[in-house]
């Protein structure tokens, strides 16, 4: 038994990814030779695409790696290859064309020993000398936790894999309860956790296991780009938003406040709103999950809404609490020179005010507030009699004042506010 001054003391060897240099802080530095990865999340998350962009970012460095999928036809991985890596001229780089292999051979999980030692560890076969490899995915054609037999072979494939010096991506799928799939030992015999969900456009990423480093458990905001690659989001930490309304009473404005933010891992979502009516947040909350595209759960939630003189809740504040909600879940800014006015419905229609609120309206515009906004969205049942509307019989009329805007639902709303959104539909 060698002597604790005899035992080298060599950290492990890292593979940077300077492509990718997100993924290159989350992990550490880097991959770790003869590391194993399970890289988790729902499906079509991006988790094919971001293991593609990995081992590309790996090929472009010389190496020499292998993407072995179980649930997809070649055909279809070269076009993400492609899409992915593909120059201005829609070629690949010469140092993907040559070092980046595809194989679909693979039925089974407890394949995989024979794979490894017959196609990659035998000289002079097509995959020796192969340094980084990816199985997508380990459940792939579904299989179950209690597959005790398969998931020993793919135990026995990672530990090869792993004495070979292998970096060893697997992805793996999640429960619908966003726990990963797969015995619990799975996760025991593997290095590191990557694990992905989603968040509308934002694909929150986490390191929740890592022997190579720390945990990352505060989320790594990313969003897809133009070309579907999974890249890092701007916006790195929640902004709260505030949206200006009116409580129909007085001269001062209502604001909708909202701060929106992903919570670390492991954690409980919470929703903050303390001087709101409890079923409205949650009726608002559930209508604007209905949006496309729009995933609220797991967030968590501050809501606040100031209305002047201690006022009852009124409900054509539903407008400026739900784009506050919004603008700070999709990190977009709300016009702070716009009023918004009207009660959501449960089809996201925007109804009208009765007429008595209109007409506080119109005297709050032309007087206390005036000047103060540019544009007024409102029901469009009800924007011509506001834009008429003259509270002093010498003075303008309202439409003179500001712009007043008729919006028929709240897609119609944010298609106004924000119509980058709605390109491509």
């Amino acid at each position: 038994m060698p002597r604790l001054v005899e035992i080298a003391t060599k950290g492990p060897e890292k593979t940077p990814i300077p492509d990718l240099p997100w993924l290159e802080r989350a992990l550490g530095g880097g991959f770790t030779r003869g590391g194993v990865y399970l890289l988790a999340g729902e499906p079509g998350i991006g988790k094919t695409t971001l293991a593609v962009q990995a081992l590309g970012a790996l090929a472009a460095q010389g190496m020499k790696v292998l993407y072995v999928t179980t649930e997809q036809s070649l055909a279809d991985l070269k076009r993400a290859v492609q899409r992915i890596h593909a120059q201005p001229d829609d070629r690949l780089p010469p140092r993907l064309e040559d070092n980046f292999l595809l194989d679909d051979s693979i039925d089974d999980i407890d394949s995989l020993p024979r794979f490894l030692a017959r196609r990659i560890l035998t000289e002079g076969e097509e995959y020796h000398g192969i340094q980084a490899i990816v199985i997508d995915s380990v459940q792939g054609r579904g299989l179950s936790p209690a597959a005790t037999r398969k998931y020993k072979a793919l135990y026995e494939f990672a530990e090869h894999a792993k004495a070979q010096g292998l970096v060893t991506i697997l992805i793996g799928h999640v429960t619908k309860r966003g726990q990963i799939a797969g015995p619990r030992d799975l996760e025991h015999n593997v290095d590191a956790i990557l694990y992905i969900r989603r968040a509308f456009r934002l694909r929150p990423f986490f390191v929740p296991k890592n022997r190579f480093g720390p945990a990352v458990l505060d989320p790594v905001v990313l969003v897809m780009d133009s070309r579907g690659r999974v890249v890092e989001s701007p916006h790195r930490s929640a902004k709260s938003a505030v949206v200006f309304g009116y409580g129909g009473v007085g001269d001062e404005l209502a604001e909708g406040q909202a701060s929106v933010s992903l919570p670390r891992y492991g954690s409980s979502p919470e929703l903050n709103a303390p001087f709101l009516p409890n079923k409205k947040v949650k009726q608002l909350l559930s209508v604007l999950s209905t949006l496309k595209d729009v995933d609220l759960t797991d967030l968590s939630y501050e809501i606040n809404c100031y209305i002047p003189r201690r006022q009852q809740y009124l409900q054509e504040l539903d407008l400026p609490i739900a784009l506050a909600l919004l603008s700070s879940y999709l990190q977009r800014a709300v016009p702070q020179d716009s009023l918004f006015v009207g009660e959501l419905d449960l089809t996201r229609r925007i109804r009208p005010p009765q007429g008595t609120y209109l007409a506080a309206l119109a005297v709050l515009l032309a007087g206390p507030q005036k000047g103060r906004f540019k544009r007024v969205y409102v029901s469009s049942d009800c924007a011509a009699q506001l834009e008429r509307l003259r509270p002093d019989r010498y003075g303008p009329a309202v439409g003179e004042l500001a712009e007043v805007r008729g919006v028929e639902t709240l897609e119609s709303l944010l298609e106004t506010l924000w119509p980058d959104l709605f390109q491509g539909e």
